[in-house]
């Protein structure tokens, strides 16, 4: 069973959700936490690092200015306008940071000057949590554009320890772009944080479409609910017109905030907003054990 926890936006309280969920579930969990542009499922865990290793990105082009006889085939080819004049040279070079790593400019170099590389582009950890659970995250080296490749490897390191039967949280990137569409493939069920805001509410209905889309159950959770009420009641219409089951309505509360800085989860704390917060996680994993009863 996989649950991906996912919000249309950041700051929506999906990282503290994720860990909340894997903590209640204990030592039989995964989390895949695939928000590699900012990847705090460690931070969210209280992890400690067990092996990490360097994530390559490839296959990237270069021009070997050696060998370029500056015949200019390569650049019409080239979509992306990533081909200059080296006129130092007179021959061509490769702009980095526009390849889009094609390879069609080498199917017109009469002499194979252009050159194909590998490069560290990021690293794939695993982590141990202080309660049983085991973590895979990543971390993209910034500028880089292969994140959705790096939350496929974290899928794959995760489905190499998974004993079969272990509940896999993932913890998704925000918004809909590649990371995230990569992260929602294989869920068995998508949890929707939705910020109790005008734009939380926008943006988790298009993250909905793109779920609904990929033929995925789709729950949720509101969370920061208290501010402003008619926002709330907004939320709340929405998700009975689109038919997404509310799980639970977490309150607004700062205790929720420093739960990082004293090695706990939403599900520890104290007063309403930790109880909510339990009975929300509680209700997110009976639905999933009634999803793998039928």
């Amino acid at each position: 069973m996989t649950i991906t926890v996912a919000s249309g936006k950041g700051g929506a309280g999906k990282t503290s959700l994720a860990a909340a969920l894997a903590a209640s579930v204990g030592s039989s969990c995964i989390v895949a936490d695939c928000d590699v542009d900012a990847a705090n499922g460690a931070i969210a865990l209280h992890a400690r690092l067990r092996e990490s290793g360097p994530y390559f990105a490839g296959p990237g082009y270069r021009m070997e200015p050696s060998l370029c006889i500056g015949c200019g085939r390569c650049m019409p080819a080239c979509r992306f306008n990533a081909i200059r004049t080296d006129e130092t040279r007179r021959t061509y070079l490769i702009a980095e940071e526009l390849c889009e790593r094609c390879g069609a400019c080498t199917d017109h170099c009469p002499v194979d000057a252009i050159q194909g590389f590998t490069k560290e582009a990021g690293r794939l950890s695993v982590s141990d949590c202080p309660l049983g659970m085991t973590l895979i995250h990543a971390e993209l080296v910034p500028g880089e554009d292969t994140s959705g490749k790096l939350v496929n490897q974290v899928r794959r390191r995760v489905d190499t320890i998974n004993p079969g039967n272990a509940i896999i949280i993932v913890d998704a990137p925000p918004g809909i772009g590649c990371p995230v569409i990569a992260s929602l493939s294989g869920a068995d069920i998508v949890l929707l944080v939705v910020d109790s805001t005008i734009s939380g509410l926008r943006d988790s209905l298009r993250l909905s479409e793109l779920a609904a889309g990929m033929d995925k159950r789709i729950i949720a959770i509101i969370n920061k609910t208290g501010l402003d009420e008619e926002i709330d009641n907004k939320i709340r219409v929405a998700m009975t017109q689109s038919s997404i089951p509310v799980m639970g309505e977490i309150p607004f509360d700062p205790l929720l905030r420093s739960v990082e800085e004293k090695d706990l989860t939403w599900i520890d704390v104290a007063g309403e907003a930790g109880l909510k917060a339990k009975a929300a996680v509680r209700a997110v994993l009976e639905y999933a054990q009634m999803q793998m009863i039928y």
